[in-house]
């Protein structure tokens, strides 16, 4: 059924209408309907299971440590959080590194050594194989979720089950970060409600697609990210995008939870920024492709970079 969509899709976005046609071709309320039985037959053993799957390239700093440290603080019970971090081609420093703070805080530590060139796809796909609880939650080595943040998604996905869980990214000065350093390396709780008034929401927007959170199964189903994106850019408005194709809606968390995302330069690690070719080729292949299923069968597991997919 998901590939008849994906080829439904695939075939309006190249005749241009497929905003126009979709409302009338009630496609989404259809996958709706289909998307109640398939999470009906996958549920979990573990009803209230959640995996938090984070993605990280030479990123064993403070800023993982905030992160994990916030998750092990949830309100939510402890021995329901998974937490797998996929190490995405770090160098030999940086993966053990990465390791030791994994270690600290009962994540479970993925090495992928053979990766050339940094994909933010093929990483979190890696977890999102792994991944066997009901709820998964994508995030990133930089975000503190606020304490409640778990609980309240997991209420909220409950009471709107075809939907993923999202909010704004409130996004930290440059100046806070010797406040992170000094938190990552006092071994307390993350001050999030302290920090909170430094921020600013990116883009004034109701919420970002990059951390959500939904039935596992969704992501599965879809064959998780979109493995043409590599370098950066779009493959978080990418899956958010196939997810709502399949009927499912975006829903921002308005229940006084938060997340933050930690200060970095932007375009960290990507020399000419938006300028970058790469860069450039996301965003052409973005605009041109619609449909929903994308990887093959082999998602997810890690191997050589395929070769690039031409775009009509």
């Amino acid at each position: 059924m998901l590939t008849c969509l994906s080829y439904v899709y695939a075939i309006l976005s190249r005749w241009g209408t497929t905003r126009r046609l979709l409302p009338l071709l009630r496609l989404p309320g259809f996958g709706r309907l289909w998307l109640r039985r398939t999470v009906r037959r996958r549920e979990s053993p573990r009803p209230g299971d959640i995996t938090i799957v984070i993605g990280a390239r030479n990123r064993s700093d403070y800023r993982l440590s905030n992160a994990l440290r916030s998750i092990r603080a949830q309100e939510y019970p402890a021995d329901a959080v998974r937490v797998i971090v996929v190490d995405y081609g770090s160098e030999p420093e940086s993966a053990r590194g990465t390791r030791t703070i994994c270690e600290a805080h009962r994540a479970r530590y993925v090495a992928v050594d053979h990766a050339p060139v940094w994909s933010r796809s093929r990483c979190l796909n890696i977890g999102i194989r792994l991944a066997d609880s009901k709820f998964l939650m994508t995030s990133d080595v930089d975000v503190v979720l606020s304490p409640r943040y778990l609980r309240d998604a997991v209420h909220a996905l409950a009471a709107s089950p075809l939907s993923v869980v999202c909010s704004p990214m409130l996004d930290l000065p440059e100046d806070s970060v010797p406040l992170l350093e000094q938190a990552a390396g006092s071994g307390e709780d993350v001050p999030c409600d302290t920090w909170k008034p430094l921020c600013k929401p990116r883009y004034d927007w109701k919420y970002h697609p990059s951390i959500g959170l939904t039935y596992t199964a969704y992501y599965k189903l879809v064959r998780g990210y979109d493995e043409y994106y590599e370098v950066w850019g779009l493959e978080d408005d990418d899956l958010m995008r196939r997810f709502t194709y399949m009927g499912l809606e975006p829903k921002a968390l308005d229940s006084g939870s938060f997340y933050l995302h930690q200060w970095h330069p932007k375009f960290e690690g990507v020399p000419d920024g938006r300028n970058a070719a790469q860069v450039q080729l996301n965003q052409s292949y973005f605009e041109k492709t619609h449909s929903i299923l994308r990887n093959g069968r082999d998602w997810g597991i890690p191997r050589a970079p395929a070769p690039k997919r031409t775009i009509a």
